[in-house]
This record gives structure tokens, C-alpha cells and sequence, in this order.
């Protein structure tokens, strides 16, 4: 069942990187809401069931968080604004952390997550000060990265099914990216996707969002 949960979880994020990539700015309340629950979610459900794995009821307190997360994005829009960037920040903070895998890989959990949380906060105040051309930027990059990397891990599962038994909920991306068709190519395989998408995404999001529009 948590198989075909994280499968699911995989589908909706491709589906919300073109929405993001494409439509970032203009649908950001909806965009970032959902974002905002599936981040929460995933971040406090697997924090939780790394440091606690005892606790059963992990997956509530997690929900609760996304819930929580995704309406103060929601309601409040400069919130919003800093949730959009944050997360661009945390894509960032990703790519580093796989750049330099020697440099975390000794780091307890508490470090990681509060270098985790300075790349968020920091990406989310330069988005907020800048506003528009950032968001554009900033949504389109990361709406491209999270469909192309969810697209591989996708192909992957059609590949190679049998994944799908031993993955679970806690750490879905992390049982699954192995898989990923990007896993095993080079770099620039995937790279050259992301830098495409992201491109053609932000000219796509100024002539949604000019004057005439």
C-alpha cells in the first residue's frame, strides 16, 4: 500500500512541476499550497521516523505540519512569496549537499537540517524582496527539477516495478531515486532537461504575466 502511495506521491509531483514550471507565478497561491503541504508532510514525517522511529502516530503530527504549512501559504501572501523561494532554496541546498556528499555524510541530522533551514530562509528573503522576476525564476527552475526528476524516477518504476515493495512512506524519494534512469547516466542527462524546462518555462511565465495579459 505504501508502494502505491509513493508511486502516487511521484505522479502528483510531476504533475505540480509543470504547473510550477509554466504557471508558477500566476497560480502561486494554489501552486505553493499544495507544495507547502507535500514538503511539510514529507520533511516532518521523515525527520520524525529518523529520530523517533517508535513514534506511530509520526505521520499525523506530519500531516498537521503540511496542513498547517500549506494555509499560511495560502492566506497569507507574502508568506506565500517566502515559501516559493524558500523552497528554491532548498533546492539548492540538494544540489550542494549532492555536489559534496564527503562533506555531510559525517554531519549529524540537527546540522544538516539547520544548513538545510539557512539555504531556506535566505532564498526565501531575497525572493520576497524581489518579488515578481524571482518568483519567475525561482519557480520555473525548481518546477523543471522537480519534473524531470520525478518523470526519471517515474521511468524507472516502469522499468523496474518491484521497487515499489520495499519503499515506504518515511522516505520515499530517498528508496526511490536509486531507481531513477537518471541514477546510473551522467550528469548533463540530467542537467540539460532542467536548464531546458526552466527556459522555456520562464519566457512562458513573462508572456502570461506582461501587461497585456
Amino acid at each position: 500500500m505504501e508502494g502505491i502511495l509513493s508511486f502516487v506521491l511521484v505522479v502528483v509531483i510531476v504533475v505540480l512541476g509543470i504547473l510550477y514550471c509554466f504557471w508558477g507565478y500566476r497560480y502561486l497561491r494554489i501552486s505553493i499550497l499544495i507544495y507547502a503541504f507535500v514538503t511539510g508532510f514529507l520533511f516532518v514525517n521523515g525527520l520524525l521516523t529518523e529520530a523517533a522511529p517508535e513514534f506511530e502516530a509520526a505521520w499525523l503530527v506530519a500531516l498537521a505540519a503540511g496542513i498547517v504549512l500549506a494555509l499560511l501559504s495560502f492566506f497569507f501572501i507574502k508568506f506565500c512569496i517566502f515559501i516559493a523561494g524558500g523552497m528554491a532554496g532548498l533546492l539548492i541546498f540538494n544540489i550542494v549537499r549532492d555536489l559534496n556528499p564527503a562533506f555531510f555524510a559525517g554531519k549529524e541530522t540537527i546540522y544538516v537540517f539547520l544548513i538545510g533551514l539557512i539555504f531556506f530562509v535566505v532564498a526565501g528573503a531575497l525572493t520576497l524582496a524581489a518579488k515578481k522576476h524571482l518568483l519567475i525564476i525561482f519557480s520555473a527552475i525548481f518546477g523543471s527539477y522537480s519534473m524531470v526528476y520525478a518523470a526519471g524516477i517515474l521511468i524507472g518504476l516502469v522499468i523496474n516495478p518491484d521497487v515499489l515493495r520495499t519503499t515506504t512512506l518515511a522516505e520515499p524519494f530517498a528508496t526511490l531515486a536509486p531507481n531513477s534512469v537518471f541514477s546510473s547516466a551522467p550528469s548533463w542527462a540530467l542537467i540539460l532537461p532542467v536548464v531546458v524546462f526552466s527556459i522555456a518555462g520562464i519566457i512562458t511565465q513573462y508572456r502570461f504575466t506582461s501587461r497585456k495579459k
